[in-house]
């Protein structure tokens, strides 16, 4: 067998490799999804009280700041109140002050009746909480050794790669060319032996012509008429018959 096939076989070799990390990588994004199920459905049961508690949070917040407002302009109008000089200017003045006081009580009486409820559902909103976070804790664990795993087979492809690339300096441009478009589509693996006259890559026969010719060239690579895979000839080992090693023993 000549350098150039010796060096195909080798990057056929680091492909076989470089195919079954990337099959493995390609997994590894599920196996996350699968890990993050129980967490997904424990976010689920933590919204269903949280994002209520959250909403009347916000509401005390807004109605707070209102009544703030409110204070605000009560203050003003009664300051004012001290240099009207007309009837009419005192009545404008408190209608102001009335309105206010009047949102403002009413807005107390909103924020008692939000933090009420906040009241109500903080027990059940603090198990549920730390339900999530137990989970999450043990969500973390997993998705690091799956990530560890991650980090390691793309370290391990990245050998095969540097590998592969080395081995490929001996092959013609035209070889690799070729080589190449039959992983890209899809025919993997690109080189295979043919065993008995039948490709070992869609396990079809070959011509008779193109086995005898393989067979004649060890140093060259034929190709597949039905698939295009690049083929190579591999001698049958015939089995010694059972017959034959029981004599010798006996």
């Amino acid at each position: 067998m000549n350098q150039e096939m010796q060096a195909l076989m080798a990057v056929a070799e680091q492909d076989r490799f470089i195919h079954d990390l990337r099959r493995k990588l390609k997994h590894i994004p599920q196996q996350i999804a699968e890990a993050r199920k129980q967490l997904d459905a424990e976010q689920v049961q933590l919204d269903e009280v949280k994002i209520p508690h959250d909403g009347w949070e916000r509401e005390v917040r807004e109605k707070a700041a209102t009544i703030q407002i409110a204070d605000d302009t009560i203050n003003k109008f009664e300051a004012h109140l001290k240099n009207v000089t007309t009837q009419q200017e005192y009545i404008a003045a408190r209608k102001q002050i009335d309105e206010a006081r009047r949102l403002s009580l009413r807005l107390e009486d909103e924020i008692k009746e939000f933090k009420t409820k906040q009241e109500e559902v903080f027990p059940r909103l603090t198990e549920r909480q730390g339900h999530y976070d137990n989970v999450l804790e043990a969500f973390k664990a997993v998705e690091g050794e799956i990530l560890k795993v991650k980090a390691e087979l793309e370290a391990e492809m990245a050998k095969h790669e540097a590998l592969k690339a080395e081995a490929a300096k001996a092959l013609e441009a035209r070889t690799l060319a070729y080589y190449e478009r039959l992983n890209k589509s899809g025919r993997i693996p690109a080189l295979v032996p043919s065993v008995n006259g039948v490709c070992s890559g869609c396990n079809i026969a070959i011509p008779p012509q193109l086995y005898n010719q393989l067979i004649a060239n060890p140093n060259r690579y034929g190709t597949c008429s039905h698939c295009t895979r690049m083929l190579y000839y591999v001698p049958v080992v015939e089995p010694e018959a059972e017959g034959k090693v029981e004599s010798k023993s006996a």
